[in-house]
């Protein structure tokens, strides 16, 4: 086919101006005759430029599936839970267990005996069988406690509450057995703060006994029987 394009002698014109042209047509003319001539090293150049492609396609294709599993697996790093975090979340669990376990504690605590009353950190047990007042002293003593001292005017109000809901007089730890006039709690600590009824101490009759009525105290006598109010301190709950 190479021998039969070389024996084809060019046409030749020497002549200028639209003979130029009529020799263009005639060599296009020749080429359609001769097409051997110029397909197999065109479909060479296309193979190899093809090929080329394909090995380019298959490259970027390589890199781009590396790129993409690497950026999974930073991905997924990044997500992992470091040591650090994970001994956060578990020291955050175990305070949760531990507030949890604090409100069950608190809910089941009782600062105060069954049957006795919790006040600003005081525990009151109000009795509902009558004595004489050194009789009461003796019964909340023998329950590890003091016959009621009263020392503010929150405290007056909180027993004169009971006062109201029961109507009954009540013995106090306070009196003047010791020396007439000079009234003292049973803790011997002098009386400071007082909430007397008016007109009263009047000493009637050897009064030398305070009892609760329903506005302020009374002097009666020592023997009458009344029911009384025992006072103790209140146990702290235990803490975790």
């Amino acid at each position: 086919m190479a021998e039969m394009c070389d024996s084809e002698e060019p046409e030749e014109k020497t002549f200028r101006g639209p003979l130029f042209v009529e020799r263009d047509f005639g060599l296009l003319r020749r080429l359609r005759r001769s097409p051997g001539c110029l397909t197999w090293p065109l479909l060479l150049l296309l193979l190899f430029i093809s090929l080329g492609f394909f090995m380019l396609l298959v490259t970027t294709l390589v890199q781009v599936s590396r790129i993409h599993q690497s950026l999974q697996r930073e991905t997924e790093t990044s997500r992992r839970p470091t040591a650090q975090e994970k001994m956060q979340s578990s020291l955050e669990k175990f305070l949760q267990q531990v507030t949890w376990m604090n409100a069950t504690l608190a809910g089941l605590c009782h600062p105060c005996p069954w049957h006795w009353e919790f006040f600003q950190g005081r525990c009151y047990l109000f009795s509902y069988t009558q004595s004489d007042w050194k009789s009461s002293v003796s019964a909340c003593q023998d329950i590890g406690a003091q016959l009621v001292i009263i020392n503010s005017s929150t405290e007056q109000s909180f027993l004169q509450s009971w006062y109201m809901r029961h109507n009954k007089a009540t013995w106090i730890g306070l009196s003047d057995n010791n020396n007439e006039g000079s009234w003292q709690w049973v803790d011997n600590s002098p009386l400071q703060l007082s909430f007397w009824q008016k007109g009263e101490p009047n000493n009637q009759g050897d009064e030398d006994c305070a009892e609760l009525h329903n506005h302020g105290w009374n002097d009666n006598r020592c023997t009458a029987e009344n029911v009384w109010i025992c006072e103790k301190p209140s146990s702290p709950c235990p803490a975790l």
